[in-house]
């Protein structure tokens, strides 16, 4: 029985590898199949082609740098193993040492006046655009407010009065920061500006001179005083905010 023609047996009809019984077999086949004969033609014909192309290259010598000789030697002369193991450790040190950088130099900071700043901020844009509850309690229970956060914060607190440069004392609330309670102050200005005062005990940068710092729509000035941090918040086109924070820096020293 003769075993059916496959694939196999085409590719090496056109490479001129069946034995002369097999090739029998296949002209046959392809005697009663002329459409493949016609396909396999055309991939003798392109093979033949490609063989006079590169004849000139495959007559040329060996070039002496892949001799088995001369890749012998260069592997030879190649560094040791334990050299290129060295060097992997090394850039992999330097490529962790790199991405640290990176990551410290753009993640925000986690502590200090930095950190501080961005908690104002956080707390500002949650509390002081909520016209239904942005405060616990409000201007007329300022005493229980004091008192409440002086004994969460760990600190004795007090409300500025910031009468002077147009601001009356709107209430305020406890807020949570990854540094333990905050106290959040709120003050409404002229032409519906809501001003924010947050602040709470330093586990560093306990003495700060005054930073100041924008974030999108709001800018901020931050400081610290005898390990209290203070940062006040307003909306990015209030003027004279560097001034206001000067006010509360100053009351704060003589409470």
């Amino acid at each position: 029985m003769t075993t059916p023609v496959g694939e196999d047996d085409l590719t090496a009809w056109v490479d001129d590898r069946l034995a002369a019984e097999r090739r029998s077999v296949v002209e046959r086949y392809l005697a009663d199949h002329p459409e493949i004969a016609a396909r396999l033609r055309q991939q003798q014909d392109q093979r033949s082609a490609l063989r006079s192309l590169f004849a000139p290259v495959a007559s040329e010598p060996l070039p002496a740098t892949m001799r088995i000789e001369a890749i012998a030697a260069s592997r030879r002369r190649a560094r040791p193993a334990w050299f290129q193991a060295v060097a992997a450790a090394l850039l992999l040190a330097v490529g962790f040492g790199g991405g640290w950088g990176v990551r410290t130099r753009t993640l925000p900071p986690q502590a200090g006046i930095g950190a501080l700043a961005r908690e104002a901020g956080y707390s500002y844009r949650v509390y002081a655009s909520d016209t239904q509850r942005p405060a616990e309690m409000g201007a007329g229970e300022k005493q229980q407010l004091v008192s409440w956060a002086s004994r969460r914060i760990g600190s004795k607190v007090a409300v500025p009065d910031l009468a002077a440069a147009g601001y009356h004392f709107a209430g305020g609330r406890l807020v949570a920061t990854p540094h333990g309670p905050a106290l959040l102050l709120l003050y409404d200005g002229a032409a519906r500006v809501r001003l924010a005062v947050l602040s709470r005990p330093m586990d560093i940068d306990k003495d700060a001179d005054m930073v100041s710092t924008r974030d999108g729509d709001v800018q901020q000035v931050s400081w610290a005083d005898h390990g209290i941090g203070f940062s006040v918040v307003a909306p990015g086109v209030t003027s004279g905010l560097q001034t206001i924070a000067a006010a509360i820096r100053d009351q704060a020293a003589t409470t």
